[in-house]
């Protein structure tokens, strides 16, 4: 049971990421037609080294709605905490659930979003922090994000 809930939240999170990215800054509804395009197989050969076909299922405005607004309380939770993690860092705390709720936002934003790898997003808060950050613990921290965003949208 729990491996569909992941499976679901996850092609949910993948669908809303490809549906920002073809919304941008623009406001305003899709259109069908529009809606069919972005069923459409995508090359992201203008953002990654080598090219490859993604297909993401179709999700609605409202859908996608919902799990904007899964995502904005995610980020008002993370920023209060942003606080707390600050001072950790500074007098060499070591608190991984901390460091864990703080970083999930950014880190769903960064791979369902900007479609950036676990390693990446690794290298890029190590340097972030000045703190080791292994793509196991990220890996970690999205299984969380994802959680929370499912309890989020289960409510």
């Amino acid at each position: 049971m729990s491996d569909v809930i992941d499976r679901d939240v996850k092609v949910k999170l993948a669908a809303w990421g490809a549906w920002t990215r073809d919304m941008g800054n623009t406001g305003g509804c899709s259109s069908p037609a529009q809606a069919l395009i972005n069923c459409a197989p995508v090359c992201d050969s203008e953002t990654k080294r080598y090219a490859r076909y993604e297909a993401f299922e179709h999700i609605s405005d409202e859908e996608a709605l919902k799990v904007e607004g899964a995502m904005a309380t995610l980020k008002r939770y993370s920023a209060r905490l942003d606080v707390a993690l600050g001072h950790m860092l500074e007098h060499e705390l070591d608190d991984d659930n901390l460091l864990i709720c703080v970083l999930m936002y950014p880190v769903l934003v960064r791979y369902f979003r900007y479609d950036e790898s676990l390693r990446f997003i690794a290298n890029e808060l190590t340097k972030e922090l000045g703190k080791k950050i292994t793509h196991v613990r990220v890996q970690v921290i999205l299984e969380r994000g994802m959680g929370f965003i499912d309890g989020r949208l289960m409510s």
